[in-house]
């Protein structure tokens, strides 16, 4: 059976190649592709960029479906893509009304009931390995399909069968390695990339901002799974021979030290393998402050190991905001210790932070700006809070008034969503703008200060967007946006 992969974002560098690097392949729809492939079926996937002109899309779409043939057409949407997400499976619902339309991933788990009630044929709520595989079976062998554990299934009456979600997928060593093959025809590397390998499943932390808190209750079983530090190392094996020349590996997971024994084994072992080759590979990873990750001796091992560095979510310098709003108890001495610490042992660290979050003021965001200046992160990323729905935070946004509902939302990131009257949308959008420059001055030359500033500056303005993105898509500025990124 032919199965196409539907996969959207807002940022797309271009209409024919619009993935930047391996690091930013989806691996949901990765591993069900591979998951398939075992299973003898045929998949493709189709990478469509919601930020180009729709006529464009169209013709993707038109091409994919009539050169390949799909039975099944699978989606994916955060919640700022499934509005496109939902005009796509409309235009592919009307022109090849025989396709099997299915939709998985965070905003369908979240949302079933809107979410069915458009296109889709079915929604996988939850982990879409094995349902998929149920759903090739049957379709295969022309029964109209029934009672497949994590689906739900619309009838040709209208009706929904809505089936009980099966455990969460404990055993992740059981899964092959995700389907990297499926995203080459859609990329354009760029300059100093790297390679992504998915650590493990889950989190044992509940971020108001995050849907972890609901997405672990859609099913019984073990939510936090790491795959073993051996399967780990096969994988990454198998990909320095698929790729000799990538030398950096990111780990994604939520926090590489959320089981310390776990990371120790996994250290050595990595350490084990640079060994084993001629030019080692470096490493990084989210690292979540913690009571057991602030331990100098998980930073020796990890030099040892060749990381090169971390990502650290601040998320607010402000404690009460962490504490009260986001849910993230740790002190700004324990995030300035972890960040020396790293230093201190060869680490890079790059922080994550967020502005504009509900109570949040604009002294609070100063604090962020002070916390920042001091630890001087060697690169950050900083964008505007965005509500997204199923989570707490958006709950709270629709309880206070600060928006009515999920169309208010758009543009993640990128654009202020809430406005009070002690942080104002327009104060939000300048502090955006001015973080990079209030965060470097007087520590680094002031040109590439303002660089980043503009670049930060033209991205808001919906003419000058269109004109920046294709301007960066040049070689010699992708190379200088690389050089000023990793100095």
């Amino acid at each position: 059976m032919k199965i196409l992969f539907v996969y959207s974002f807002e940022d797309a560098q271009s209409v024919s190649k619009p993935i930047r690097s391996w690091s930013d392949i989806q691996f949901g729809i990765s591993y069900i592709s591979s998951v398939l492939k075992t299973h003898g079926h045929q998949t493709q996937l189709l990478v469509l960029g919601s930020n180009n002109r729709w006529r464009n899309n169209e013709k993707l779409v038109r091409t994919a479906i009539e050169e390949f043939g799909p039975q099944i057409i699978c989606f994916t949407a955060v919640a700022s893509q499934y509005t496109f997400i939902k005009k796509t499976a409309g235009f592919i619902k009307n022109q090849w009304p025989d396709n099997f339309l299915v939709i998985g991933g965070v905003h369908a788990t979240l949302n079933p009931s809107e979410v069915l009630s458009d296109f889709f044929d079915a929604l996988c709520i939850g982990e879409g390995e094995h349902p998929m595989v149920e759903l090739c079976a049957q379709l295969e062998k022309e029964h109209f399909p029934r009672e497949i554990a994590n689906l739900w299934i619309k009838s040709r009456n209208g009706s929904v069968e809505k089936n009980p979600t099966r455990p969460f997928l404990e055993k992740l060593d059981s899964l092959p390695f995700p389907d990297r093959a499926m995203w080459k025809p859609w990329m354009k590397e760029q300059v100093g990339a790297g390679l992504s390998v998915l650590l493990g499943r889950g989190c044992p932390y509940s971020c108001t901002y995050c849907c972890n808190h609901a997405i672990k209750k859609v099913a019984t079983g073990k939510y936090i799974r790491t795959r073993s530090p051996k399967n780990i190392i096969e994988e990454i094996a198998f990909l320095h021979d698929e790729f000799p020349a990538q030398k950096q590996i990111y780990f994604e997971v939520e926090s590489i030290a959320l089981d310390k024994p776990w990371l120790i084994d996994l250290l050595a072992k990595l350490e084990e393998f640079n060994s084993t080759i001629d030019n080692s590979i470096s490493y990084g990873g989210n690292f979540r402050i913690s009571s057991q990750s602030i331990d100098e001796n998980i930073f020796i091992l990890l030099e040892k190991a060749n990381f090169y560095k971390i990502n650290i979510g601040l998320e607010a310098g402000s404690e009460r905001v962490r504490r009260e709003v986001l849910k993230r108890n740790y002190s700004n001495k324990n995030f300035l210790d972890v960040v020396s610490m790293a230093r201190k042992h060869g680490l890079k660290v790059w922080v994550f932070n967020m502005i504009g979050l509900p109570e949040e003021t604009y002294d609070d965001h100063m604090e962020t700006v002070s916390l920042n200046r001091q630890c001087q992160p060697d690169a950050h990323y900083t964008g505007i809070f965005f509500p997204y729905p199923g989570t707490e935070l958006y709950n709270t946004c629709i309880e206070k008034g600060f928006i009515n509902s999920a169309s208010d939302i758009r543009m993640e990131r990128i654009h202020a969503v809430i406005d009070s009257p002690n942080f104002t949308k327009k104060q939000i959008q300048n502090s955006h703008i001015r973080f990079n420059y209030r965060v470097y001055k007087g520590h680094r030359p002031l040109w590439k200060i303002l660089i980043q500033t503009v670049m930060v500056k033209v991205y808001f303005n919906s003419t000058a967007n269109f004109l920046f993105r294709r301007l960066v898509q040049l070689p010699v500025i992708s190379h200088i946006r690389s050089k000023l990124v990793n100095q």
